[in-house]
C-alpha cells in the first residue's frame, strides 16, 4: 500500500525529530536560517560624526618682525664729512623676547674709522631717546669730553625704561655731538652731529602681534 507524498514527507519528519534532542516541533525542525522575504535584517547604527565645534581648530599667530639685535649685535656706519663714526650695539639678552614691560640692557660702543690720528676728536654729548609711539623719553644722556681719536673708543651701557603697555615698537635715536679739532694741535674745534636710529620690535602679551 503506497502512502500520499505529503502523508510520507511527514511521517519522515515526525521520525526524524523523535531522534533528535530538543527538537520540539515540526515547525522548528523546517525553519530556514535565510529571512523571509519582507522582513528587514537588522543593521548596525551609523557612528556619531564629531560637530565642527567639538574639533579644535589651531590658531595661526602672526609673525614677529625680524629686529636688528635678535642675533645678538648689529653695526652702523655714519658717514660725518671726510670720516665715519662706527656704532656697534650688542646685548646679552634674548631681544625676540622683547615685551613693553622687560628689562633691556644694551651695549654701545663708538669708534671714528676713516681719520688720522693727528686731529683731535671728542665726543661731547651721548644721548638716547627711546620712542614707543605713545610717549617719548631720554633712556640715556652722557655730557662731558671723552677723547675718541683713533684708536680709541667710547663705551656705554644703556638700560631702556618700561614702554607703554601693549607697544609694538621700541624705536632708540642715538645722538653723538663729536667736537673736530680744524687743525692739528690747534684747540680750535667744529662740532658735527651724528644721529642713528635702532627698532627693536616688541612681544605683546607674550606673543607676536
Amino acid at each position: 500500500m503506497r502512502l500520499p507524498r505529503s502523508v510520507a514527507a511527514g511521517l519522515a519528519a515526525a521520525v526524524l525529530c523523535g531522534s533528535l534532542t530538543g527538537c520540539s516541533s515540526l515547525k522548528q525542525l523546517t525553519s530556514s536560517s535565510k529571512p523571509l522575504i519582507g522582513e528587514s535584517s537588522p543593521s548596525a547604527s551609523p557612528s556619531p560624526t564629531p560637530s565642527a565645534g567639538a574639533s579644535a581648530q589651531a590658531v595661526k599667530l602672526p609673525v614677529r618682525a625680524s629686529g636688528p639685535l635678535d642675533t645678538g649685535t648689529v653695526t652702523h656706519s655714519l658717514k660725518q664729512g671726510t670720516f665715519s663714526v662706527q656704532l656697534t650695539y650688542w646685548t646679552s639678552d634674548n631681544a625676540k623676547l622683547y615685551s613693553a614691560e622687560t628689562l633691556k640692557t644694551i651695549n654701545v660702543a663708538a669708534h671714528v674709522e676713516d681719520a688720522d690720528d693727528t686731529h683731535r676728536i671728542t665726543i661731547s654729548t651721548f644721548q638716547v631717546v627711546q620712542d614707543d609711539g605713545t610717549k617719548r623719553v631720554t633712556a640715556a644722556t652722557d655730557n662731558g669730553r671723552f677723547d675718541v681719536t683713533p684708536p680709541y673708543p667710547y663705551n656705554t651701557v644703556v638700560t631702556l625704561p618700561a614702554a607703554t603697555t601693549g607697544a609694538t615698537t621700541l624705536t632708540l635715536t642715538i645722538r653723538l655731538d663729536l667736537l673736530v679739532e680744524t687743525a692739528p694741535k690747534s684747540g680750535s674745534y667744529y662740532r658735527s652731529t651724528a644721529l642713528d636710529t635702532l627698532t627693536l620690535p616688541l612681544l605683546t602679551n607674550g606673543a607676536p602681534r
